[in-house]
Formats: C-alpha cells, sequence, structure tokens
C-alpha cells in the first residue's frame, strides 16, 4: 500500500478522536482541543471545518443549528460548485462565498500547459477537460519534469499567490474576526485541500507549530481512505511509476508536500504565514488579536 502521510498512524488516530465532530458528513471536524505551541488549546465547538453542507443529514443541520449554534458560514467553493450543489440553509447564520481558486483560470491554464507539451501528453480543451484526460495529463507532464510530483508540488501555493486568493482569504480572516457569538465553519467540495489550507492557516494565527498543522492536514487521509486505495489501483494498473503514486493519490486525499511547499512560499516571500495574511491579504494585528482572544482557551 502507498505511503500517503509522514505521521504515524497512532498519532492521526488520536487526531481524529479529538477534533472529529458527530456528524453523518464525512470529514467533518474542529479545531477545538488543539494544542498550541504554548500549551494552551483552541476553544472547542467554535472552529469547524466540513464538507460541502449539501451532503449534511437533516439531523447534521439540527445539530449545526441547535448545539454549535453556527452564525457564520464560509463557503470556499467557485460559482460553478454552488450552483451545482447549493448549501442548505442555516437560519440566523451569515454565509460569505470565499473561493480561492478560479477554476476557468485554472482549466485555461492547464489546457494551455498541455498544448506546450505536444507529443508528450493529451489534449486538454473544454471540450476534453475530465478527470480522466487531466490525470492522463498530469502522468505525462510529470514524467518529463524533475521533480516527478505529478504537477501537484505548487499548486496550493498557486492559489495563495494569486489575486483571488489574497482577496478571499483576506476576507475569510474579516469575517471570523468580526464573529462575536456562535460558531464559524468553513467548507469547500471535500474538505481537504481549501478548506485544509484555511484550517492550517487559523492554527497558525493561533500559535499551533507546523507538526501540528501538517497532523490536522494530513488527518483527512483517514476519510478518504477507499478512494485513495482505488486510485492506487488504477494507477498500479497502468503501470504506473512508483514514486508517481503517492502525489497522484494526492488528488483523492491529501499528500504533505503540497501543504508544505504552500508554507515554504510564505516563509520565503511573507516571513511566515503571518506576515502572508498581514501583507497579502490585509489581516490587521488587531484582527489576529480578537481571533485569538476569542478561539483560544484561557
Amino acid at each position: 500500500m502507498v505511503k500517503m502521510n509522514f505521521a504515524v498512524q497512532e498519532v492521526l488516530e488520536a487526531h481524529r478522536k479529538l477534533t472529529q465532530l458527530p456528524l453523518a458528513l464525512n470529514n467533518a471536524r474542529e479545531l477545538g482541543g488543539i494544542v498550541l505551541r504554548d500549551g494552551r488549546r483552541v476553544r472547542r465547538g467554535l472552529l469547524l471545518r466540513t464538507t460541502r453542507l449539501s451532503d449534511a443529514t437533516e439531523a447534521d443541520l439540527r445539530r449545526l443549528r441547535e448545539d454549535y449554534h453556527v452564525a457564520l458560514i464560509l463557503d470556499m467553493r467557485d460559482e460553478s460548485e454552488i450552483r451545482s450543489t447549493p448549501d442548505p440553509e442555516i437560519p440566523e447564520a451569515k454565509w460569505v462565498h470565499v473561493p480561492i481558486i478560479d477554476f476557468a483560470f485554472m482549466r485555461a491554464s492547464i489546457a494551455a500547459s498541455a498544448q506546450a507539451h505536444q507529443g508528450e501528453a493529451p489534449e486538454v480543451g473544454p471540450e476534453t477537460f475530465s478527470k480522466e484526460k487531466v490525470l492522463e495529463y498530469m502522468l505525462a507532464a510529470a514524467r518529463s519534469s524533475e521533480p516527478k510530483d505529478a504537477g501537484l508540488g505548487s499548486a496550493y501555493a498557486s492559489y495563495l499567490d494569486g489575486p483571488l486568493g489574497r482577496e478571499k482569504l483576506g476576507l475569510f480572516f474579516h469575517e471570523l474576526a468580526a464573529l462575536e457569538n456562535g460558531a464559524a465553519l468553513w467548507h469547500c467540495r471535500t474538505g481537504k485541500d481549501r478548506t485544509g489550507i484555511a484550517a492550517g492557516l487559523i492554527l497558525e494565527a493561533l500559535g499551533a507549530d507546523w507538526e501540528t498543522i501538517a497532523v490536522d492536514y494530513e488527518t483527512s487521509n483517514l476519510f478518504f481512505q477507499p478512494e485513495i486505495e482505488a486510485m492506487e489501483a488504477l494507477l498500479r494498473a497502468k503501470g504506473v511509476e512508483e514514486e508517481l503514486i503517492a502525489p497522484i493519490c494526492g488528488f483523492e486525499g491529501v499528500y504533505r508536500p503540497m501543504l508544505k511547499k504552500a508554507w515554504t512560499y510564505m516563509d520565503e516571500k511573507w516571513g511566515g504565514a503571518v506576515g502572508y495574511l498581514k501583507g497579502a491579504c490585509g489581516v490587521s494585528d488587531e484582527e489576529l488579536e480578537a481571533i485569538r482572544a476569542r478561539y483560544i482557551e484561557e
């Protein structure tokens, strides 16, 4: 079986037990209970991360409403995803659209890159854009480049560096800082990539160390094991090289080097994740202090 995680299984299982929410939604967790550098913990029941809410049961929605008093929903999906599966309404909760990926631009970029690899990669265009075609392209591109990471390595960093990512992550933190009562909930489609980036940034702002952030991120793999195993079986059936198996399986789960490159980008360009939030996203010191005051246990 492909090794997807850098943290040991026992650590990930303990983190899941600490953070998993009592919901039917897959990969529904909170940041509450996580230990920070100074020994304090994130306050329980206020910072919730989930998959798309259209998959929530009525019991899930009732619990979010009545037990967690969700007052802010930060939807990180793009407009096409929202049109396909809109969030159900949670009364009294403010819904804010904070997409950090321009999927139209991403598709155009992949198509342009595929054209640059003519003879090496299959054509990927508006009419041929599909998961299968993208997988074929990524395999071909990875085989012709160094390092061989299937094109995944810098994806998160590109989200953070783009104008949309900076603007919407700024809005994300403005809203989080302004929330006075109830819980904040953020999600994308599967609650692992975009949602995982946001979770890592919040934890960094609260004072978590890198390994804690990475463990929270990698815990998503426990919830997507069937999808990871199916992708691994497909890749092995295709005879894909061993060094490409884990990066490409990251499409179905998460792959720590992607997150690490995003944090390296923030370290090198902004002096760290907090510097990125302040310098690139316009989050003020006062807002960061408000977030720490509300979401850290004393």
